[in-house]
C-alpha cells in the first residue's frame, strides 16, 4: 500500500473515533457552554443537552488535530525515506 494511501486511511480513522470522543468531551464542556450562553447569548444549551454547533465545533478540532499529527507522522516517514536512499 503506497504511503500516501496509509496516511489517508489513518486519518480516516482517526476522524471516526473522534465522533464519540467529540460527545464525551462536549458533555464536558457543558460549563463553558453554559457560562458561552449567559455570556454572549449565543444558544449553545437546551434540556437536551449541548447545541448541534457544540459537538460540531469539538469534532473541528479533534479532526484538525489528527490531521496534524497524520501530516506529521508523513514528514516523519518522509525524512525517513529519504535518509535511506541517499
Amino acid at each position: 500500500m503506497p504511503r500516501w494511501a496509509r496516511h489517508l486511511l489513518s486519518l480516516a480513522l482517526l476522524a471516526i473515533a473522534a465522533i464519540p470522543a467529540a460527545f464525551i468531551i462536549t458533555f464536558m464542556l457543558y460549563p463553558l457552554w453554559s457560562w458561552i450562553e449567559a455570556t454572549y447569548g449565543i444558544e449553545s444549551v437546551g434540556h437536551s443537552g449541548p447545541a448541534d454547533w457544540c459537538f460540531f465545533a469539538i469534532f473541528g478540532v479533534l479532526v484538525a488535530l489528527a490531521a496534524m499529527l497524520v501530516w506529521l507522522s508523513w514528514k516523519r516517514s518522509e525524512r525517513t525515506h529519504e535518509d535511506l536512499h541517499t
